[in-house]
């Protein structure tokens, strides 16, 4: 196989044997996404050389630099004259540790909205700052450790990619909506996983969260959902706390006071579940 890659693309005669012998190691082993270090042990040579080799590689068209010490192969595939991708799950799992993938790119990984954003949301608890590439944004989420839990692997092209499971991504939504398109992409999450959800990993989840706002926001929506035998508010309200909180944080602190789940309802439920009439 590995002869046919070099005899497809040339890449002997192209790049020499070291260059040609890296890009086929990536390749067959469907390394799309690399890091310095493993570059040093496909090649087996000193430090010095293969950051000249990537640099040259990089500078030729067939690496694109991600950040310091992180590169992507471009498909032997491409098409020169067209713009080419590389999943941005695989390029997120490379660039923080540990992490996972969630909010908006989960909720429309699993189907629960429409709405498409050019952004990957990665978690974690390390500081990091953003970066663009190829026209995709790549947001890093800073989270408390105690909040790295429902996670789940995914496989795409057979490496793994830690993401947040369904029940976890719906509870991330409703504990910060601003990464997710706020409480309304929020709770047509819910309404669209109401055939796939765990109710007692949900309920699970919900207490762990530590966050008395997702509790309240949580019940409120089931309740207007009319999903409230799906998942038991009465264990709900027996989690939330004294004080009220805002139903959609990224709005203003004005509207209904709803005493039941101590909610500042400022979104008219109409509008909340106006995307059930389209």
């Amino acid at each position: 196989m590995a002869q046919n890659i070099i005899k497809d693309k040339n890449l002997y005669k192209i790049l020499g044997p070291v260059s040609s012998h890296l890009i086929t190691e990536l390749s067959l082993s469907k390394k799309n996404v690399f890091s310095f270090e493993e570059a040093v042990q496909i090649l087996k040579t000193d430090n010095k050389q293969v950051k000249k080799l990537l640099h040259d590689l990089t500078k030729k068209g067939w690496l694109k630099r991600i950040e310091k010490g992180k590169y992507f192969l471009v498909p032997l595939t491409a098409d020169a004259t067209k713009p080419y991708t590389i999943n941005q799950f695989l390029i997120a799992s490379k660039l923080v540790h540990p992490y996972y993938i969630g909010f908006w790119s989960m909720l429309n990984y699993y189907g629960y909205t429409e709405q498409l954003v050019n952004t990957i949301f990665i978690v974690s608890p390390k500081k990091k700052k953003n970066l663009s590439l190829l026209g995709i944004n790549y947001k890093f989420i800073k989270t408390h450790e105690k909040k790295m839990f429902g996670l789940t692997e995914i496989k795409v092209n057979d490496m793994s990619v830690q993401v947040s499971d369904k029940e976890k991504t719906l509870l991330d939504c409703l504990d910060h909506p601003e990464y997710c398109g706020g409480i309304n992409e929020g709770i047509k999450g819910i309404w669209n996983s109401r055939e796939e959800i765990d109710s007692v990993k949900m309920l699970a989840y919900a207490k762990k969260m530590g966050n008395s706002a997702v509790i309240k926001r949580l019940g409120y929506l089931l309740e207007i959902l009319e999903m409230d035998k799906k998942i038991s508010v009465r264990t709900l309200q027996k989690m939330i706390r004294k004080g009220f909180s805002l139903l959609d944080p990224l709005l203003p602190k004005k509207g209904q006071y709803n005493s039941q789940w101590n909610l500042i309802v400022n979104i008219p439920k109409e509008e909340l579940l106006s995307f059930k009439k389209v």
